[in-house]
């Protein structure tokens, strides 16, 4: 198989022990990721994943890397969370895109950064039965929200709640709107309710920050709750604003307030570097695409600048 011929013994390479210990791990590795990622494709937190690759003749079960191995091999060379995230969605769009219903392929685009291709399917391909499923509506809201159409992305949730009042999923990201266009008072009230509902009794104190903020612990998944969660607390490592960034990596407003936050502790370069990949990769975004090209000035990079324009 393609995927094995790398392990073929070339001069001044380990031997085929160590390489096979090595390709062993990583495709352990891959499967665990790729079975921690299908709840999130879905969009359903803590669901149960049952899914198995098989060989196309024998019909034997096989390890996904081996079922798989272009993408295999391009996720062994990434390090970004994110981007391995990706190529994992688009293994299983091959396998089972064609099942998802259009809320959950919209939120599959939102979390792959894609928020223009997910406003365009939302639209193409909109049914009379999405017109009254609230959660096709909360993610176009989402979907909006990224994009910076806030006005829309409220009449998409006030939509949503008109359909079921106590949706969650509307509730994280009408408060979400409510906080980014100045209404604060209202968007903690509805955070507060969250938690009310959310909180497990019996450990609410105890909880991690993973637990209360990461999509897996279903309770406040929000990259404007994180932001403010992580910006109040001065001693904060820089282990969790990691997490939190590679979490919320399709979230433009939490992107942008991580490179202040280095750029406040001093990291200018790497907080400029975030602020610029930000600025390539989601241009509508105008808080990084501006601060980006200031931030130029300051650190003094004319030689950036010279390829840097400002969109």
């Amino acid at each position: 198989m393609r995927l094995f011929d790398f392990l073929k013994k070339k001069k001044n390479q380990p031997d085929n022990t160590t390489i096979d210990h090595a390709l062993q791990v990583d495709i352990e590795r891959f499967e665990k990721e790729l079975f921690a990622t299908v709840p999130r494709y879905i969009s359903k937190p803590g669901a149960e994943v049952n899914i198995k690759a098989r060989h196309q003749e024998t019909n034997e079960v096989i390890p996904f890397a081996v079922g798989f191995p272009e993408q295999f091999e391009s996720w062994r060379t990434i390090a970004s969370l994110a981007d391995r995230r990706g190529i994992i969605y688009s293994l299983l769009d091959n396998q089972f895109g064609s099942q998802l219903e259009l809320w959950q392929a919209i939120e599959r685009f939102n979390d792959d950064r894609y928020g223009e291709r997910a406003l365009q399917i939302a639209t193409e391909y909109k049914k009379e039965t999405d017109e009254q499923n609230p959660n096709y509506w909360n993610a176009l809201a989402r979907t909006n929200f990224i994009l910076t159409k806030y006005e829309e992305a409220e009449q998409n949730c006030l939509k949503a709640i008109s359909i079921e009042r106590d949706n969650l999923r509307t509730k994280r990201i009408y408060a979400d709107i409510l906080h980014c266009t100045n209404r604060h008072e209202k968007a903690h009230e509805i955070y507060n309710e969250i938690l009310k509902t959310k909180l497990p009794k019996d450990k609410a104190m105890s909880l991690s920050i993973q637990e209360l903020l990461g999509f897996d612990g279903d309770i406040v998944n929000s990259p404007i709750y994180a932001i403010s969660w992580l910006k109040a607390d001065k001693n904060m490592n820089d282990e969790t604003w990691e997490w939190a960034n590679e979490e919320f990596y399709y979230s433009p407003h939490f992107r942008s307030q991580y490179a202040f936050h280095l750029i406040e502790t001093n990291e200018h370069i790497k907080g400029f570097a975030k602020l610029l990949n930000l600025s390539k990769e989601m241009p509508w975004f105008k808080d990084g695409v501006v601060n980006s090209y200031h931030l130029i000035d300051q650190l003094n990079l004319t030689m950036v600048r010279c390829d840097f324009k400002l969109l």
